[in-house]
């Protein structure tokens, strides 16, 4: 299986024979940039001479009759002019018969048959050298040796999706220092945290991090709900590297994370630091970040979460990596040659690698639209300058120019989904949104795929999956297949949010039109989030006299409908089941924020009389979250009908969850029940009895816990230091003086680090191996190959594109 060489721009393949013959020949060359070379891309210069002189022809999947005219045009222009050795390189195939063909025709240079290297030439070094390909990352990712390692094992069936998403973005990839940095930190930390603005490049920089562990023998599992994901697909000892892409995601804009996963979390990254067969990877917007660890307190003390945090921006681009991103995709885009040329005069192209919104994800999408624009291929480079200019203008006339009615509302109704749709879900709240605009479905499967097909690259992304919580049928034993929709440029939803705050009437018909409850939750979250939810100040979404009433009857009307949400386990995905105790909370919510609390009082006082019934199932459903119990009793205290109900539920709840509690964070939310919610109708001497109970059961259960875990984990130290530092935050939150510790958790944890050694062969494997790859590549980033040529590289390197 040959290496794909048609992912190579000029300038890549360059780079990869300058890589290939330095390490053949152990010495430093220089290279020359692309465009009036004098047919020289490579040299060897020693004592004030030119030693050796490389030309450089891309043309992959060719062969010698089609490139022969190329040669001899080559031939003539360097004949006569060099007396050392002469090196031509091709990516085109070449038999031995070619290669004396080619010595013929460059007669007038020093061109022997064993310096023509053809494709085979090149696979043949590339094998000699591993170590050149894995830094040339768009030719590794498709190389035979890496394929074989992932398509042949049983990571490739786990991961298909991610592998083949990587492999489709590997020509637009541009390698820069923020890589190398993200290795270092991996290593060293095991734990990396890459936050930045929208559209920089985290998750490429992710994923491409986790498919270079994976070609390693490491196992590439994703999390895709919480921080339970990576939980229960932990394996002890085996190799595993964890992606936990948008981490915070859109948690963090609904006020609270899911059940502990701020501690969860903190306690994680603290384990894999000290776990050497662990990796993980996380990344996040920057501002979301900064709100989690102002807001949540374990995260703010996680050590990890500082030690690996790695912010990108664009200071990890230089100048020449800015522009080789434009370049790779004005080489690869299917733009016409006056879009090309209006980018090349008067060196236009360097005010759009200067602009100071330059960002990867607009450079992209700039080029993949410009062909449904209507727009003049002259007039290409004006058109890129304005979406700089005002991205949001961009995304405006597209979505209001460019598409239909039934794309349009294909993304509309998308974005109300949050992470991803089901097919059939979506395509089922299209034809509720038409009947309820519009008075007539008019989408059916057909027009929904047609739609889907012309969004498909720019505007979504699509997968497939198994639904593994279905019942399997003779003639599908694995469980019927699905087809996921997503947003690829997730910066969309931000502008819908913006789209909505200046067209009321449209937002009235979705809030009218969902057909799940999750799609109101989505737009009550816009609404009432407001700024977090966007990358740059945008208008507040207001809702017209009567929008808050219709969104929370719309909530209402929606708590017992199916769910539209989805978790990936394992191979498959499995519909998540309807979580009617969580929706309650969050219509009361909706309704308290929006001062509207008379729509909800029917449904308050409901689910007080189904609290306080000994014959409910709804309240043990409910008191398992204790978390989520205290939050509703916050809401229901706000409804004086419902307010002398509220301490026999307190009472009883307090008495369920200390009786049931198993962890020391169960005490905690007891004990919140307590001291965050405050009833008028309950006797102060009750309520303090309550509360100390809890404080004297939680006493008990401390010294038994401690005591319990120290001896269950006596041989794991990632699990005592775990244990202890949960208890540690629960004994924090109960405030005990100093006598109540996790005495016995401390001795086990001292014990298993004074029997541990630290693993410096590892440490120093890593260094030889930094030094042979830092001198093979001629040493350190100050002393890299420098470029020699009195032509500004950027200049060259868009040379080439003058005969595209």
């Amino acid at each position: 299986m040959a290496r794909n060489y048609s992912e190579l721009s000029p300038h890549d393949f360059e780079v990869l024979v300058r890589d290939l013959l330095q390490i053949e020949f152990g010495v430093r060359l220089e290279t020359f940039p692309q465009g009036r070379d004098g047919g020289v891309d490579i040299r060897l210069h020693r004592n004030g001479e030119e030693s050796i002189i490389i030309q450089c022809k891309h043309s992959p999947g060719r062969n010698f009759g089609q490139i022969k005219s190329q040669l001899e045009r080559e031939a003539d222009k360097v004949a006569g002019k060099f007396s050392c050795r002469y090196i031509l390189a091709t990516s085109a195939s070449l038999t031995r018969s070619n290669k004396a063909d080619i010595v013929d025709i460059f007669n007038g240079v020093n061109l022997d048959q064993s310096d023509i290297l053809g494709m085979d030439d090149l696979e043949n070094l590339l094998s000699s050298h591993p170590e050149v390909e894995i830094r040339n990352f768009k030719l590794w990712i498709t190389s035979s040796a890496v394929l074989d390692r992932l398509l042949n094992s049983d990571l490739y069936s786990r991961n298909s999706a991610f592998i083949d998403k990587v492999a489709r973005r590997r020509r637009i990839y541009v390698h820069s220092e923020a890589f190398s940095a993200a290795e270092r930190i991996l290593e060293s930390s095991h734990v990396c945290v890459i936050s930045g603005v929208p559209g920089i490049g985290k998750t490429t920089l992710a994923e491409t991090l986790l498919v270079r562990l994976m070609s390693d023998g490491w196992e590439v599992c994703l999390a895709s709900e919480d921080i339970s994901d990576v939980e229960r697909l932990w394996k002890p000892d085996k190799k595993q590297a964890f992606l936990y892409d948008d981490f915070l995601g859109q948690n963090i804009l609904t006020g609270s994370l899911n059940k502990n996963e701020d501690s969860r979390l903190a306690s994680l990254i603290e384990r894999i630091g000290h776990d050497c067969s662990k990796r993980l990877v996380m990344t996040t917007r920057e501002y979301i970040l900064a709100q989690a660890i102002q807001t949540y307190e374990p995260l703010e003390r996680a050590p990890g979460l500082r030690r690996g945090k790695m912010v990108l921006n664009l200071a990890h681009y230089t100048d020449i990596q800015k522009a080789q991103i434009l370049y790779n995709h004005l080489y690869f885009a299917n733009l016409q040659r006056a879009a090309i040329r209006s980018t090349l005069e008067n060196r236009s192209y360097r005010k759009i690698i200067s602009h100071p919104n330059y960002n990867p994800r607009i450079i992209e999408f700039v080029t993949l639209n410009f062909g449904d624009s209507g727009s003049r291929s002259a007039d290409f480079h004006d058109y890129f300058l304005s979406a700089l200019d005002n991205p949001w203008e961009l995304w405006d006339r597209i979505y209001e120019n460019q598409l239909s009615r039934a794309e349009r509302d294909a993304l509309l109704i998308l974005s109300t989904f949050g992470e991803k749709a089901e097919h059939d879900d979506l395509l089922t709240a299209i034809r509720t949104y038409e009947e309820s605009s519009y008075g007539v479905p008019s989408t059916d499967a057909r027009v929904l795929r047609k739609a889907l097909r012309k969004l498909q690259g720019t505007f979504i992304e699509t997968s497939v999956g198994i639904d593994i919580g279905c019942d399997r049928s003779p003639d599908n034993p694995s469980g019927p297949n699905l087809a996921f929709i997503s947003f690829s440029n997730p910066s969309f939803v931000d502008y819908i949010s913006a789209y909505l705050a200046s067209h009321p009437d449209e937002l009235t018909r979705l809030i009218s039109g969902a057909a799940f409850f999750d799609q109101t939750l989505t737009i009550s979250l816009w609404i009432s989030g407001g700024s977090y939810l966007q990358t740059r100040k945008l208008p507040a979404i207001r809702l017209r006299t009567g929008d808050e009433v219709l969104i929370i009857r719309s909530m209402k009307k929606l708590i017992d409908s199916g769910s539209c949400r989805w978790a990936s386990p394992g191979k498959g995905h499995r519909r998540l089941r309807v979580d009617t105790h969580r929706r309650w909370l969050v219509t009361l919510k909706a309704a308290a924020h929006m001062g509207h609390l008379a729509e909800t009082l029917p449904l308050a006082l409901e689910i007080c009389k189904e609290l306080s019934s000994p014959a409910s199932s709804n309240f043990y459903e409910f008191a398992y979250d204790g978390e989520l119990f205290v939050q509703l009793m916050q809401i229901l205290v706000r409804y004086e009908e419902a307010a002398p109900l509220l301490p026999k539920i307190r009472t009883r709840a307090a008495e369920w969850m200390i009786e049931n509690a198993s962890e020391p964070a169960d005490f905690c939310e007891a004990l919140m029940l307590y001291t965050d919610v405050h009833l008028t109708f309950e006797n102060p001497e009750v309520s303090a009895f309550g509360e100390e109970s809890i404080r004297s059961s939680f006493e008990y259960f401390a010294a038994d816990w401690d005591l319990g875990k120290a001896g269950e984990y006596s041989n794991s130290l990632d699990e005592c230091i775990e244990a202890k530092s949960e208890l540690d935050a629960a004994i924090s939150h109960f405030d005990f003086p100093p006598g109540v510790q996790a005495t016995h958790l401390e001795d086990r944890i001292s014990l298993l680090q004074d029997e541990m050694e630290p693993d410096e062969d590892m440490y120093q494997e890593f260094d030889e191996e930094q030094r042979y790859f830092d001198a093979s590549s001629g040493g350190s980033s100050k002393s890299q190959i420098s470029a020699v040529s009195i032509i500004d590289p950027i200049d060259d390197l868009f040379e080439t594109l003058a005969d595209y």
